[in-house]
């Protein structure tokens, strides 16, 4: 057992290697960004976005979690996929999820994410979204 400064020195070390190892949950360094929302019927401004923008954007650190489940690490590319929200608001409708990154279980993880998203209810009823976002590391 070490003793006065080897004592000293192997908790100094201990210390630096535990703050040097993230923990468990730490977010994978990817950039999350809005690549692309049409709606379909219009209108395709700003305002009628923001609310869908905003919903989506909440779970961006989520988006993240799931990369942790890509094949190819560090591999950037694109997702996108169609949701139909309902008249009433809540959880969308996915169809046609699209993407060249690796990995079922990436896959499954970022359509759930989009499943789990709660929208308002959309000002002109019930509401067709494709939507793209983009995942690159840093």
């Amino acid at each position: 057992m070490p003793r006065g400064p080897a004592l000293v020195l192997a908790n100094l070390l201990a210390g630096m290697a535990a703050a040097a190892a993230p923990p468990d949950d730490a977010l994978p360094h990817v950039r999350i960004k809005n690549i692309g929302l049409h709606i379909g019927g219009g209108p395709n401004d700003a305002a009628t976005k923001g609310p869908f923008l905003k919903a989506i954007g909440a779970r961006f650190d989520d988006f993240r979690r799931c990369y942790r489940k890509i094949e190819t690490p560090h591999e950037k590319g694109t997702f996108g996929i169609d949701l139909l929200v309902p008249k009433e608001g809540g959880h969308a409708e996915t169809s046609n999820p699209r993407t060249a990154m690796k990995g079922d279980a990436f896959r499954a993880c970022v359509i759930e994410v989009f499943e789990g998203v709660v929208f308002d209810p959309p000002k002109r009823g019930q509401t067709k979204l494709s939507y793209a976002l983009a995942f690159e590391p840093e």
